[in-house]
């Protein structure tokens, strides 16, 4: 279980049922665990539109990315289900040098 602070009077300006929908949110995105939990902290900056993400994350170049991984799945699901032997070795090498050209464009 991680406790996920955030600035408490900015946390505590949101209703009980909008916290556990934000709660349920994450958990169903991924980005939080199951028993995870959002909590109020004073020690915690009050969030804006000037604060700093985190250095080198870029949101939409790294959906992108995973955009190409995904795609990369798929492809490679494709080859199984559909090649054998040397081709099936040749649609995965393709798929993976596919997925890293897409990545380069993000």
């Amino acid at each position: 279980m991680t406790d996920i602070k955030v600035n408490k009077e900015q946390w505590d300006a949101v209703s009980a049922d909008e916290q556990q929908r934000i709660t349920e949110g994450l958990i169903g995105t991924g980005v939080m665990q199951e028993g995870d939990r959002i909590i109020g902290s004073d020690s915690e900056p009050k969030f804006d539109k000037n604060t700093l993400m985190e250095k080198g994350w870029n949101p939409l170049k790294d959906i992108c990315k995973a955009g190409c991984d995904v795609a990369a799945g798929a492809a490679l699901g494709w080859c199984t289900a559909n090649t054998v032997g040397v081709g099936l070795v040749a649609c995965i090498a393709a798929a993976e040098v596919a997925r890293r050209e897409c990545k380069k464009h993000c």
